[in-house]
């Protein structure tokens, strides 16, 4: 069967809390200008009409100059020149027009036109922002959040974002529900949250639609809900988002709402897989690998897990690491799992850390080396994996990869102990009859206050 649908849910949900946070990195940046204001001199001339257009901007008229702008900047009616259009643009500015000051903060923000400036782009943006313009409230609550042009100040995107998503601006109310999500600059408040997702999702927003079915999926502050997770991924699937057809296909293989369905799982993963989705990749290919819902096929299986391991997916570089290393599917080839190991292990598993330090140990697949295998195994101990816990105590005791330290290597061998691994004891009377009773001592302190700061140990 394919891996663990709760981790599976876990790991998506921190990956979409990501993309929100990109989605609100994302600047909006004016294409066109043509809005007015109320306060501004307005023209019925067409905006094809380059000649009027450009007298009546040359007189004041900051309607005008908004299209002549625009027109320049999109080479409409005129030989396309960005100089011009930011030059007329910044006419209209000074003139306190909300939408010429953010097209001019745009433009300064992306070199077009101008130079690029990042402090002129901010202070156009906070002109246009405190003329109510959403857009550049919503560009300065980026700004804020990642402190581009000002200094990083939560609380203050937090107050812009909450200005543009007040005026219906769908990605400052992803901003703003971000916020709340996250607890970023206001309480963490994931009722609110759901609420301006909600806001977000309602408008067609795909990847708000997406967290909204991933809160009732996942019961984050509200009761678990499967019919209202199912209609908004299902929303977000119309719209080709992948991640909502990876969810909907953990919906019908697991049966979360609705009978199990194995054939439509496969149907959603392969939507999410051509998509993009390296988890839909990778679980059509634990579908293919068990023959569930399609027929068995561990030649498309490992396919399918090679590219999904290729786009970053952590289960399939787990499972190509061991298919490898067995021959499971494919012919044993050492080097190709260490390959796979190392690259799981990049994403802080522990198990998978001490795996690969278990690699370095042995000279399996790539050059043996003491001193890589006790960091792995450092990294994999220090989350509680009571196996790397024992090794790591071994190598000590042993003065491997590292000068041989008998008061760590007790340490390390009394905390796997402690944590239920069954091979320590023996290990731990060798070493007594090497050590003072004052070394002893030091090493239960040292394990002792390890354990003070430590969650109980993961795994054995």
């Amino acid at each position: 069967m394919s891996y663990d649908v709760a981790r599976l849910k876990i790991l998506l949900s921190a990956r979409i809390a990501r993309a929100i946070i990109r989605l609100i990195a994302f600047l909006l940046l004016a294409q066109s200008c043509l809005a007015q204001t109320n306060d501004s001199a307005t023209t019925s001339t067409p905006a094809n009409d380059i000649f009027a257009l450009t007298v009546q901007a040359n007189q004041g008229n900051v309607d005008a100059q908004l299209k002549i702008a625009d027109a320049y900047l999109r080479g409409a009616g005129v030989t396309q020149n960005d100089k011009e259009g930011f030059r007329w643009f910044l006419a209209a500015a000074e003139k306190g027009n909300a939408e010429a000051q953010y097209a001019v903060g745009s433009l300064y923000s992306i070199g077009r036109g101008i130079s690029r400036d990042d402090v002129e782009a901010t202070k156009w943006f906070v002109k246009s922002a405190e003329n109510g313009n959403a857009k550049a409230q919503y560009n300065m609550g980026v700004r804020y959040a990642y402190g581009r042009g000002v200094p990083k100040d939560d609380r203050q995107a937090a107050s812009w974002f909450r200005k543009s998503a007040e005026q219906g601006l769908a990605v400052g109310q992803a901003g703003l529900a971000a916020g709340y999500a996250l607890g970023l600059g206001i309480p963490q408040d994931k009722a609110e949250a759901l609420k301006w997702y909600t806001k977000v999702a309602e408008q067609g927003l795909a990847d708000a639609q997406l967290q909204v079915g991933l809160i009732f999926s996942n019961g984050n502050g509200v009761s678990v809900n499967y019919q209202q997770a199912l209609f908004w991924f299902q929303k977000a699937a119309a719209q080709k988002n992948a991640d909502a057809e990876f969810n909907l296909g953990l919906m019908y293989e697991h049966g979360q709402g609705m009978p199990i369905d194995f054939s439509k799982a496969a149907e959603y993963y392969e939507l999410g897989a051509t998509h993009g989705s390296a988890y839909a990749l990778s679980n059509l290919g634990g579908l293919y690998q068990h023959g569930t819902g399609v027929p068995q096929d561990l030649q498309k299986a490992t396919k399918l897990y090679t590219m999904a391991a290729e786009k970053g997916s952590f289960p399939a570089q787990r499972y190509l690491a061991g298919a490898y290393l067995t021959g499971n599917g494919v012919q044993k080839d050492a080097a190709q799992a260490a390959k796979w190991m190392q690259l799981a292990a990049e994403h802080g598993d522990a198990e998978t850390e001490c795996n690969l330090a278990i690699l370095y140990q042995t000279g399996t697949g790539l050059p043996q080396s003491y001193q890589d295998a006790l960091a792995w195994f450092q990294k994999a101990a220090e989350q509680g994996y009571v196996t790397a816990q024992h090794n790591l105590g071994a190598l000590y005791g042993n003065g491997q990869g590292t000068t041989k330290n008998l008061v760590e290597a007790y340490k390390w061998l009394w905390l796997a102990e402690q944590g239920g691994y069954k091979d320590t004891q023996h290990a731990l009377e060798l070493l007594k009859a090497q050590m003072t009773s004052e070394q002893i001592t030091d090493a239960q302190r040292l394990a002792d206050a390890w354990n003070t700061g430590h969650s109980h140990p993961k795994s054995k």
